[in-house]
């Protein structure tokens, strides 16, 4: 299973791609085993974002899936969509299951959690 993930696409490409398969795997092995991640992470307000997270769970909100994670660099949960995640690279590093993580803060209403072989619309 591949534990680096880099999105081969151009600026211009990011508005009429959506995220590869490959991201979707990389971020359900860290998640299934506990791996520290480092992403780059591009937002609207802040651009490009190196950040260290310990992945829960993938959730979909507003009708896109994300990645909640614990981020090292904000020290809180933070909700990250996957398709502005432009790389992720697993650690060695692993961490234990917080206690305090509540996925039904992250995900829409009706309660769905994204399912990893659902394809995205």
């Amino acid at each position: 299973m591949n534990d680096i993930y880099t999105h081969p696409r151009s600026a211009q490409q990011k508005k009429q791609m959506h995220y590869s398969p490959n991201l979707l795997s990389t971020v359900n092995n860290s998640i299934d085993n506990c791996k520290v991640a480092t992403i780059e992470y591009e937002s609207h307000e802040k651009g490009v974002t190196v950040r260290e997270v310990e992945p829960m769970a993938i959730v979909y909100k507003d009708r896109k899936r994300n990645l909640v994670a614990w981020c090292r660099l904000r020290n809180d949960y933070r909700a990250f969509r996957l398709d502005r995640l432009n790389c992720i690279k697993l650690k060695q590093e692993e961490f234990a299951r917080r206690q305090d993580f509540q996925i039904e803060n992250f995900q829409d209403d009706s309660g769905n959690v994204a399912d990893e072989y659902e394809e995205e619309n």
